[in-house]
């Protein structure tokens, strides 16, 4: 993952806690992600695993998809 994808990944889950109202707290109880890891996969220290994804979309009551940036197009791949 890319340090652009971490932040964009970290966006995503900051803006949907903030829309059910939650905090990172709250998060940290209900997806069973110790909140120190927590802390630092929201600040971009380090990667989100998929099943960390999974339990925050879960909590979140979100489709995973969510949550991760959509791919990007590159020259390579045209």
């Amino acid at each position: 993952m890319t340090t652009e994808d971490r932040r964009l990944v970290a966006e995503a889950v900051a803006a949907h806690l903030v829309r059910a109202g939650h905090s990172r707290r709250w998060l940290s109880d209900n997806s069973g992600i110790a909140y120190s890891t927590l802390r630092r996969r929201m600040q971009g220290r380090s990667d989100f695993t998929i099943t960390e994804l999974a339990d925050i979309a879960l909590a979140l009551d979100l489709s995973p998809a969510a949550l991760v940036p959509s791919p990007r197009v590159t020259s390579a791949d045209s």
